[in-house]
């Protein structure tokens, strides 16, 4: 920024200056800095002169972060859009794709049907004056269900221009990627590049970039560092006053603890995402909180309010257009209306999803939609032929929480139709994988299968030794009765990620208060006190 300002100071044409300071208060808008880029942007605008392209960004950026407002915003960029191809734009240019990928974004937020509907037509309107990278974040960000067929594959193709790429670049492909399931597949690039983004102070990229880290943590099941991510960014978005992503921080965090069985947070996390998106129409925020309330209530077994909370995002045998939670929560509604005696209901929204190919769209839609037509499945031979697909599929073992549900889903069948013995190799995989995830309730319906087929009661034993040494030092403050503030003066960690900490050690040394601490740590061979 302050290269570009100097260059614009030294600029020998009007014209020179203006871009300078555009591209000065563009990088301003990455790193959170809104203030300075509306001043940037203020030196170079007399009172009479109309609004730039430049303007509009800073604009439509401060009302997206600091205030939610998605619907005003989405007018604004439409308008300067329309405003920049009438003036009699030749080709693709700088400013034009910059408003049109902020306009991409902000539907993505808003994450409706209508607000998607203006901007493919606009979008459609311009053929080739939108950049082909573009047209990716278009057909990803929108609506997998319709336009996500052979979008994996065009994002590894411009992934290859890896490390040439723009680092904006890198985030809107990593989200394309997201909704495509292939995250795990572009990783480094995102690893690579985050801990620089927030070095540097472009700290907007790094936050996006920490929300892709965490998700694809969150699927390939390393969910304590998804955990630990997600308070990381959580804390950098709160710092920095982003309050969209300290929401969409909250939201994710809020479905991790949902899938745990930490429910109460869960609801606390979900409750408080809500009432703020919900008033301002956001809809791809409100989805995530209706995906938790579905998530949470299949983990208390309510399978009606787990109905209710899924249809909320489509309806059965339907993918909403523009409700990136829709294909999401395939399972979720399956599993639920199969639980509440809806079998066709069940069976018609996993016939809707094999109609629209969603197996050809990601790997991961192959596996629930494999799965789902195996739990709704009349047949019992033609249920063991889709869960054997399902089972075989390559990209199983990226999704084990899936699969781990799928597995226990068939394995409950088997015991139904063949009995026990057929039933148990599957369901002790289910809850092994429950196990490891850390997903305690879904690893406790699991077992309570295995006991309906005979197994014997399973005794987790704890071992204290298997804590971190940073669990361990904060267990040993907790156990002295520090607070969670105190611990975090000590150990220079905040009081949410202190009780992050806590939230993993009570189970591995087999408790649940904070008073039962010191007797628990006392079993560890030789401990001295990690907190000394």
């Amino acid at each position: 920024m302050t290269w570009l300002t100097r260059a614009a100071e030294l600029s020998e044409t009007r014209e020179d200056r203006s871009r300078r300071l555009a591209n000065a208060a563009f990088v301003a808008g990455h790193a959170g800095l809104l203030d300075r880029a509306q001043r940037l942007l203020d030196t170079d605008r007399g009172p009479s002169e109309s609004e730039s392209a430049a303007s509009v960004l800073v604009s439509a950026y401060t009302a997206l972060y600091e205030d939610g407002d998605v619907r005003s915003s989405h007018r604004q960029l439409t308008a300067a859009v329309e405003r920049r191809c009438g003036s009699g734009t030749a080709g693709p240019d700088e400013e034009l794709t910059r408003l049109v990928n902020l306009l991409l974004a902000i539907s993505q937020y808003a994450g409706d049907r209508d607000a998607w509907q203006r901007t493919h037509r606009l979008l459609d309107s311009l053929g080739d004056l939108v950049p082909p990278t573009s047209r990716i974040y278009q057909d990803a960000w929108s609506d997998v269900v319709r336009r996500g067929h052979g979008v994996q594959e065009r994002v590894a193709a411009a992934y290859a221009a890896f490390p040439h790429l723009d680092p904006w670049d890198i985030t809107r492909l990593g989200v394309a990627a997201y909704h495509v399931d292939t995250l795990g597949d572009h990783r480094t690039h995102l690893a690579r590049s985050v801990e620089r983004e927030l070095l540097t102070g472009a700290v907007v990229n790094g936050m996006t970039m920490l929300h892709l880290i965490m998700l694809d943590q969150i699927a390939s099941g390393d969910w304590e560092a998804g955990e630990e991510t997600g308070q990381r960014v959580l804390e950098l978005t709160t710092a920095h006053g982003n309050v969209l992503f300290a929401h969409h921080s909250r939201a994710y965090l809020a479905l991790l603890a949902a899938l745990r069985g930490d429910l109460g947070r869960a609801r606390e996390l979900q409750s408080a995402v809500d009432r703020w998106a919900r008033p301002r129409r956001i809809g791809f925020l409100t989805q995530i909180a209706d995906a938790v309330a579905t998530a949470v209530a299949l983990s208390e077994g309510d399978y009606e309010s787990a109905y209710l909370c899924a249809t909320g995002i489509t309806r059965p045998g339907t993918f909403e257009p523009g409700a990136h939670q829709a294909s999401r929560t395939l399972l979720d509604l399956v599993e639920a209306a199969l639980h509440t005696g809806r079998a066709g209901e069940a069976r018609e929204h996993a016939l809707a999803a094999q109609v629209a190919h969603l197996p050809d769209v990601s790997p991961r839609l192959a596996l629930v939609t494999f799965g789902a037509l195996a739990m709704t499945a009349e047949d019992d031979d033609r249920a063991a032929e889709l869960f054997q697909r399902a089972e075989t599929h390559p990209g199983a073992a990226d999704f084990p929480f899936e699969r781990a549900r799928i597995r226990l889903a068939h394995g409950g069948r088997l015991r139904h139709s063949q009995g026990p013995r057929a039933a148990r190799q599957l369901l002790g995989q289910a809850a092994e994988a429950f196990e490891q995830l850390g997903a305690r309730t879904w690893a406790e319906r699991a077992h309570a299968e295995l006991r309906a087929c005979g197994a014997p009661a399973q005794h987790r034993s704890t071992n204290p030794a298997t804590l971190t040494w940073q669990e361990h030092r904060i267990a040993d403050l907790a156990a002295r009765g520090l607070t969670n503030k105190e611990i975090g003066e000590r150990t220079h960690l905040s009081p949410r990620t202190v009780s992050s900490h806590l939230y993993r050690v009570f189970p591995k040394l087999g408790i649940t208060t904070r008073a039962a601490l010191r007797d628990a740590l006392a079993a560890v061979p030789g401990d001295a006190g990690a907190g000394s």
